[in-house]
């Protein structure tokens, strides 16, 4: 192959994975621009940021997520010390394995997200949590590492423990564990299985 055609290669894909960098980045950037809003308005209630990694692949691959949550005003089983609540979770997530081909993804995802949690005001600034949820996710690209993922379409379903903390329980910290995966729409569909660590904060 010449040098000129291995350079305009690397510009044609280099100019695909900006065109994905971006319009995954233009829905968050404009769920960022209505936190700025008035309190009692704004979208935004909380931004969170998780790191993790999936093991059980072919390779090694770290994942990177930064989150804008936005909690429901509907609660469930509140007659008790422990209550029912949820809100919704958009994230955007870069994953990488490594040097080679397919060695990065983007990730761009909206996940309705239940937790069961006890109340703060019977916690003593310390608040234990349960959540569940399945969310869609939409990646710029089908293959990440030696994972064959088939389709851009993707469910999310996940598991999670944690505590929330602070003086005004304004912080948390959590554990998921997620697994992606096409559902079987197509073949083959390796799927991921994310252990994910991650830091909130309440605006």
């Amino acid at each position: 192959m010449r040098v000129s055609d291995a350079l305009s290669r690397t510009c044609l894909n280099q100019g695909i994975r900006m065109k994905s960098i971006r319009c995954c980045l233009i829905p968050l950037l404009v769920l960022a621009q209505a936190a700025s809003g008035a309190n009692d308005n704004r979208w935004i209630d909380s931004i969170a940021l998780s790191y993790g990694d999936d093991n059980n692949s072919g390779g090694d691959i770290d994942v990177y997520r930064l989150g804008l949550q936005n909690r429901w005003e509907r609660s469930w089983f509140n007659g008790g010390a422990w209550f029912l609540g949820g809100y919704w979770d958009a994230e955007l997530a870069w994953m990488d394995a490594g040097s080679g081909n397919n060695s990065e993804l983007y990730d761009l995802s909206l996940t309705p997200v239940f937790r069961y949690q006890r109340d703060a005001g019977l916690s003593s600034g310390v608040t234990p949590f349960a959540e569940a949820g399945i969310g869609a996710h939409l990646l710029s690209d089908t293959r990440i590492g030696g994972q064959e993922l088939s389709t851009a379409f993707q469910f999310g379903p996940l598991l999670g423990v944690g505590l929330g903390f602070g003086d005004h329980g304004q912080y948390e910290l959590s554990y998921r564990l997620q697994h992606i995966t096409n559902g079987s729409i197509k073949q083959p569909n390796d799927g991921l299985n994310l252990h994910l660590l991650r830091l909130g904060y309440s605006l």
